[in-house]
């Protein structure tokens, strides 16, 4: 998993000037105007990185949702659920799926779309992960 500070070649704690000094070089360099075909993706990763961390409340969420997939690896799951199997509660927008100790396993859509998968019960120290696949939507 490549990082918005690894596109950019800055640490995590990069200040905001650094964060911006690297994306207009790395830009210019990338543009597809100025190489090849395959430096396209390069430039859009690049813009991509830029977009999230030159925002400060997007560059938070981010550096929290980074910090929840490394930290996934080290977390006792109990069980894996398929999204399938957990029940759907269309007024919160997620979904949910009983506990052996009668509280609930809560997940909701905005945590799936951020890639969010370990989601511990609201009554109890159990944690299971949730299996469901990302559908990107084409433009």
């Amino acid at each position: 998993m490549t990082t918005y500070y690894e596109v950019l070649g800055v640490s995590e704690t990069a200040s905001l000037d650094l964060i911006k000094q690297r994306f207009h070089q790395l830009i210019l360099q990338h543009h597809p105007d100025k190489s090849t075909n395959e430096n396209d993706y390069t430039a859009q990763r690049v813009l991509k990185a830029w977009e999230v961390l030159r925002n400060a409340e997007s560059r938070k969420r981010y550096d929290i949702e980074l910090e929840s997939k490394r930290n996934k690896n080290d977390l006792a799951i109990g069980a894996e659920i398929d999204l399938d199997d957990m029940e759907y509660a269309e007024e919160d927008r997620s979904y949910f799926y009983e506990c052996r100790c009668s509280g609930d396993y809560i997940i909701t859509e905005i945590d799936l779309e951020h890639g969010i998968d370990i989601v511990g019960c609201n009554n109890c120290s159990l944690k299971i992960r949730v299996l469901y696949e990302v559908l990107e939507e084409e433009e």
